[in-house]
């Protein structure tokens, strides 16, 4: 079930979107440096089981343009399922923990939850693309698109963020598995 964000919050959100519409954008709709292939297959339980770090910019239209690090490590916790523990840095902010949990569900099928999103984390992979799909605290409807390379070892993230239908953040994002 989504929560809705508190009028105060919801208003003051609102008119800040209203000014943003097209200010951060992906320069195409499944943007990735690496290109979408039938092999290797991208499952998230392998490729996040042990230590990745990610680095990337996100991009906040007119708030400007941050660098983002992302320190993970997971394990499978169950047969199926992964859990993933992150520390994100984003620009000068403090660092902020968050966990996901991943489960399978089909064969290129996953669901879960992240300790940041409202109601459940959606996925599907085909070929070396994984999507993932939530809700963020506000009302913020998050799109991931992560594309594996062809060594099995890095991944791009092109992250999208949109309320009510305008995108309103870009995080662009490559991620290493360190063995």
């Amino acid at each position: 079930m989504r929560r809705i964000a508190r009028p105060k919050t919801f208003a003051a959100v609102a008119l800040g979107i209203a000014a943003l519409p097209g200010c951060a954008s992906l320069p195409e709709d499944g943007f990735s440096p690496i290109p979408q292939a039938e092999a290797p297959a991208f499952d998230p339980l392998v490729f996040f089981a042990g230590r990745t770090e990610g680095r990337g910019t996100l991009d906040k239209g007119v708030l400007g343009t941050v660098p983002v690090r992302v320190e993970s490590e997971g394990e499978l916790t169950a047969p199926g399922v992964l859990t993933l523990r992150q520390i994100v840095y984003e620009g000068d902010k403090p660092a902020r923990e968050r966990t996901w949990r991943i489960a399978r569900i089909g064969q290129a099928t996953y669901r879960g939850d992240l300790t940041d999103a409202y109601g459940p984390v959606e996925g599907w992979a085909s070929g070396n693309m994984l999507t993932l799909r939530y809700t963020m605290e506000g009302n913020y409807d998050v799109t991931q698109r992560l594309t594996l390379s062809p060594d099995g070892d890095r991944a791009t993230n092109a992250m999208k963020v949109e309320f009510l239908g305008a995108r309103v953040a870009v995080l662009t994002e490559e991620i290493v598995r360190n063995r």
